[in-house]
């Protein structure tokens, strides 16, 4: 039924159903971080377009993808209290757009997370 009525939507499921059966936990680090920053991507554009449907969407997923990577933590590894820190911090400052999008803010965000990413894309395939 999504297929007919939203087709982007039901590509989209698929797609992330299938990178998520075959990965393992490493991808699936990265798969997240992709995740959140191709909707960031989406939240900029929904916010140039004014949808506000979309940029709600955009933000939900974004928060989702973060959450999935602050439960995939490893609480006793060095990084762990600092990368719960850094996942909470980027959460709030998706929460905080909410009303209205600090385009600064989500920026800084693509950066960070885009760095983030291409190290960990890096060190996995390297």
């Amino acid at each position: 039924m999504l297929s007919r009525s939203r087709p982007n939507e039901a590509y989209r499921q698929t797609s992330f159903e299938a990178r998520l059966l075959g990965s393992s936990r490493e991808e699936l680090v990265l798969f997240c971080l992709e995740d959140f920053l191709d909707n960031l991507r989406h939240l900029e554009l929904a916010d140039t377009r004014e949808d506000r449907q979309g940029r709600s969407r955009a933000i939900t997923r974004c928060v989702t993808a973060l959450t999935a990577l602050e439960l995939g933590i490893d609480r006793n590894a060095e990084m762990g209290a600092t990368l719960a820190q850094f996942y909470g911090s980027a959460k709030s400052t998706l929460l905080d757009s909410i009303r209205q999008t600090d385009t600064r803010a989500i920026a800084g965000l693509k950066t960070d997370f885009g760095e983030i990413a291409g190290a960990f894309r890096g060190a996995l395939y390297n």
